[in-house]
């Protein structure tokens, strides 16, 4: 069995009437891969084939690294966006706390002061009262203890008695309730300042706290800018490297076709000068035949 491409007849017609003798047929055998490495454009064809190959590495190459690539989504960004405001207000939050608890010792301190002098004067108050009371007060107890008196008398000196202790803790009360509310207003005043401190140091560290947003802002809106231009160019360097593959292919083909169309106009050739009847190619078992496969080369590479 043999596979066989016959590339070159030359006809065999009938011979005269006159010669019965049978004549067997010239065969030329050419064997089609030595006759291909060894055409002259061989090293063109395997320069070619290399190119194609390294563009077509280089395009799976790129193919491999876009869709590793990790696309920066709208949501991707939005999550960025959110855990960048929950991580100021953290920091906001925890830098008002740390000076909250730096300015309160002036509150408490100014309650102390204040409750120390009220204390002193409402001291000197009670002492005041009780030398304006007491000895009424006094005079009036004795009374009821040692002095005999009618009943009429008694209930007198007892209403009278009552009467001194009311008005005596009605003043200490009334001076305790003014003393109150002089020490709720002094000490507002420090309260005052330090909410307007509070207030001047919550808009400084806002102003800070957003500028630190912006530019964070602008850190991830680079990025995803980046990235979508990295896509964009890697789209468009695997659409280059596609066309150079289709170019490069094209290149190979027609040359392998004018290397073909060579081996064989030169076989023809070769067959017509041997004056054989028939040229078989790519011959797969042992035929009578002449190789003419080097005379083949040969004749390409004049």
């Amino acid at each position: 069995m043999m596979l066989v491409l016959a590339l070159f007849t030359a006809g065999c017609g009938a011979k005269p009437t006159q010669d019965t003798k049978v004549q067997t047929p010239q065969v030329g055998i050419i064997d089609m891969t030595k006759a291909i490495k060894g055409h002259p454009k061989y090293n063109q064809l395997m320069d070619l084939t290399k190119q194609a190959d390294t563009i077509a590495g280089q395009l799976e190459a790129q193919q491999l690294a876009a869709m590793q690539q990790v696309q920066l989504s709208p949501e991707i960004s939005q999550s960025e966006m959110e855990e960048l405001s929950k991580v100021l207000e953290q920091e906001f939050n925890s830098k008002m706390s740390a000076k909250q608890e730096e300015l309160s010792p002036r509150i408490n301190a100014k309650a102390d002061y204040v409750r120390q002098t009220l204390s002193a004067e409402m001291d000197a108050y009670n002492d005041q009262i009780e030398k304006e009371y007491d000895p009424q007060i006094l005079n009036l107890q004795l009374k009821l203890k040692t002095v005999q008196s009618t009943k009429e008398e008694t209930a007198a000196l007892q209403a009278d008695l009552e009467k001194l202790q009311a008005q005596r803790s009605e003043a200490l009360a009334a001076k305790q309730k003014e003393l109150v509310a002089r020490m709720d207003e002094l000490v507002s005043v420090e309260k005052n300042a330090v909410e307007q401190e509070l207030g001047v140091y919550a808009k400084q560290l806002n102003e800070d706290l957003a500028k630190q947003a912006g530019v964070k802002q602008a850190e991830i809106a680079a990025r995803s800018n980046q990235k979508q231009q990295l896509a964009v160019q890697s789209d468009q360097g695997l659409s280059e490297l596609q066309q150079q593959l289709v170019m490069k292919k094209k290149e190979i083909e027609a040359l392998q076709e004018f290397m073909l169309a060579n081996i064989t106009e030169k076989t023809a050739a070769v067959g017509t000068e041997g004056h054989y009847d028939v040229v078989l190619t790519n011959v797969a078992v042992n035929v009578s035949g002449v190789d003419i496969t080097t005379k083949v080369i040969t004749e390409c590479n004049k």
